[in-house]
């Protein structure tokens, strides 16, 4: 196995991974960022709309303490005063860094900033930018600085299989170049992990297709814990119809009136103050609970109409807008169908403030963290984690590979689960399971029983046919030639990481006695007094899951 060397090795090339690389090339280290896609355009990052803010723009009502205590309601509980802080406090700065390095911020027409309400923040903090391309505006300007530092190198289409440890510290990585099908070892002082969320081990997500939990996985076999997996955002309000629309998240939702089958607008049952102005897991809980009670269109969503206020709607979301005209769905005159579409993970890897998991050596930024959202994840505060997390694991991973004097010695050449897929590959003309099978059957699984209203019979069952899975991938067969770009082994990869990462969020959810947030059990409806969190582990080759207090 060829071996690569650098300081610092950043995985996924999203917000938070370009920011963290950005961040940590401020110091004279080297930094390699590697993506299973293409560098700057994979990922969830493209298709953000908005990204709340604190800055010049900010109405006058708004502080750090108003903006703190929205998080805080909105994690149910959950949110890491530690992280929530950090937040806050440096999302002006970070916001000012973009600007400088060339983020333009759409205005209107006074030639002010255009801030917008989201649902959740009690006073308006949202910008924009490229009229509601912000994620693809922020990608542009990092790329363009990742572009131009001399001590970063960007490697596409290469995935990772594991982190290898040397001295009780994650010391590099074995990755397998896609184009060539080839395996390297790489060492390094310090890993970041930035490979985005789980919305592909669901059948209906507003993700793309690079989001199959990679990082959740990569961090277990590393020995880092996990936070409140179970804690899965559906976003509400996701387009069913037309078909090329499908997940499509609609921002407007609280500009608009939700009806049931029947024509009645339900949320007067479940919200009547906010109604559809409210967060994204009350709402996907009472979409959820109509189309269970029957009462769900014909596609299993429900209908929104925006007619009542479609200019304001075109004014805010003029993009999303013109994309549904553009694609035969006029708002302006025509009801939408939507329901939930799993779309964003509170929990992940369980980080400090400085954005360091508990495995020496391993930093995670962006939705691979966990602790920050806790039940329930403000809209538009993905960008804003992505940027403030993203830069502080980068600057911490560059503090601390200035300290260390060389690359860790003794990382072995080859290690457990990377030597079991890479020999899987290399010795499939035996085999009898289709790799894409597998993620479809852990998709149809997650779907079933793991979606926004859960019960313990169901997630048993999804604990056993997850298990079931496990043991089918080590009969995969893969059929197209090794010497060249395989979907097969890209699939029996990705399989391997998302059963990995079902399993951490099931034994979760089996842990959570209550409803709580995002999770809701009907077999355990009530939200308990007492706050505790799920901490997944894996000991021993073993996956554990402990309850503990504030994090």
């Amino acid at each position: 196995m060829d071996e690569i060397i650098t300081d610092i090795l950043v995985i996924g090339s999203g917000a938070a991974g370009l920011a963290a690389s950005v961040y940590a090339a401020e110091s004279s280290q080297q930094i390699l960022v590697i993506d299973k896609g293409a560098i700057g355009r994979s990922g969830s990052t493209v298709g953000a709309v908005q990204i709340a803010s604190l800055g010049s723009w900010s109405h006058r009502e708004d502080s750090l303490d108003a903006y703190q205590q929205d998080i805080r309601e909105s994690g149910r509980g959950l949110s890491s005063p530690v992280l929530t802080d950090v937040l806050v406090q440096d999302i002006s700065a970070r916001l000012e860094d973009l600007l400088q390095w060339g983020l333009k911020l759409d205005k209107n027409e006074h030639n002010d900033i255009l801030v917008a309400a989201t649902s959740g923040h009690t006073i308006p903090r949202s910008i924009s930018s490229k009229k509601g391309k912000t994620g693809l505006a922020i990608l542009q300007v990092l790329t363009k600085r990742a572009k131009n530092s001399s001590n970063i190198k960007r490697w596409s289409d290469v995935i990772t299989l594991e982190l290898v440890k040397a001295n009780g510290r994650v010391a590099g990585a074995v990755v397998l170049d896609l184009k060539e099908n080839k395996s390297y070892l790489i060492r390094c002082k310090t890993v970041i992990l930035a490979t985005g969320g789980i919305g592909q081990l669901y059948s209906t997500t507003s993700n793309p297709a690079q989001s199959t939990g990679d990082g959740f996985a990569l961090s277990l076999t590393a020995g880092a814990a996990l936070v409140d997996m179970e804690q899965i955002q559906f976003y509400p309000v996701s387009l069913i119809h037309p078909p090329s629309l499908s997940g499509l998240c609609l921002s407007f939702y609280h500009l608009a009136k939700l009806y049931n089958r029947n024509g009645e607008r339900f949320m007067d049952k479940y919200e009547p103050e906010t109604m559809e102005n409210t967060t994204r897991d009350k709402l996907a809980i009472a979409i959820a609970s109509e189309v269970e009670e029957g009462l769900g269109t014909p596609g299993g969503g429900v209908w929104v109409d925006a007619t009542g206020n479609i200019e304001e709607v075109k004014r805010q979301f003029h993009h999303e807008y013109q994309l549904c005209l553009d694609r035969g769905l006029d708002l302006a005159s025509h009801l939408a169908e939507a329901g939930p579409a799993a779309h964003f993970i509170m929990g992940g890897i369980w980080i400090d403030g400085d954005a360091a998991s508990t495995t020496p050596g391993l930093y995670a930024a962006g939705e691979s963290a966990g602790g920050l959202h806790g039940g329930n994840r403000l809209g538009n505060n993905a960008l804003s984690e992505c940027i403030v997390f993203g830069a502080r694991a980068g600057k911490a991973a560059a503090r601390e590979s200035a300290r260390m004097k060389s690359i860790t010695d003794g990382v072995p050449l080859q290690t457990k689960k990377a030597d079991k897929i890479i020999n899987v590959i290399s010795n499939s003309e035996q085999g009898t399971e289709r790799s894409y099978a597998c993620k479809k059957a852990v998709q149809t699984l997650m779907g079933k029983y793991v979606g926004v209203v859960r019960s313990t019979k169901e997630l048993l069952q999804a604990k056993a046919e997850i298990k079931a899975i496990e043991e089918k991938l080590d009969q995969v067969k893969i059929t197209s030639s090794p010497d060249f770009y395989s979907k097969e082994i890209l699939d029996y990869i990705e399989a391997v990481h998302m059963v990995t990462t079902a399993q951490a969020i099931v034994e979760a959810a089996l842990t959570r006695k209550e409803s709580r947030g995002a999770h809701h059990n009907k077999n355990f409806p009530e939200q308990l007094t007492e706050v505790k969190h799920t901490i997944v582990k894996v000991e021993n080759g073993k996956m554990t899951v402990q309850e503990e207090g504030e994090v």
